[in-house]
């Protein structure tokens, strides 16, 4: 009985062309992930969605510990009722965001990079006054949120050599 198995020679197949390609991950001791982290001063809207897009970034990026590189961040929020029952009440609603960022040196106006990050969240306005304006809340911050996870991601592909 043989214990030749094509299942293994396609994983080995697979992996061989990535040996030599130069690939490095991203938060590798040398990659870019790590070299912006802490090195990135955030400025964003003073509001509760900035609040929690900066607290995010932050989580992801560092605290700024040298401030090579200044985030600017524009936040816009769109709300759209989206489900209205058969008699007129809205059940739910859908809150697009935008956020539109650069990075540039501080003092140096001159963009590095720069992109707008755009995605959507919903959250159901069904149940008590109160439950739906901490429906809202939660949407508001998870959309936050969102859009700082897609703005790192712009960001790390933007330092890639």
């Amino acid at each position: 009985m043989s214990s030749f198995n094509r299942r293994h020679l396609l994983k080995l197949s697979a992996a061989l062309p990535l040996a030599g390609c130069g690939f490095t991950p991203v938060y590798g001791p040398e990659g870019s992930g790590r070299t912006l982290r802490g090195r990135i001063a955030y400025r964003a809207p003073n509001t509760t969605e900035g609040f929690r897009l900066r607290a995010r970034l932050e989580e992801r990026l560092g605290r700024v510990e040298r401030g090579d590189y200044l985030l600017t961040v524009d936040l816009d929020f769109d709300e759209d009722a989206l489900v209205v029952s058969s008699s007129q009440d809205i059940n739910r609603f859908n809150i697009e965001g935008t956020a539109t960022w650069t990075l540039t040196e501080p003092g140096n106006d001159t963009p590095l990079a720069s992109g707008t990050a755009e995605t959507f969240t919903a959250y159901s306005a069904s149940g008590t006054t109160v439950a739906t304006q901490e429906s809202q809340t939660d949407a508001q911050d998870r959309l936050a949120i969102a859009l700082a996870d897609l703005i790192v991601t712009d960001l790390i592909i933007a330092t890639v050599p």
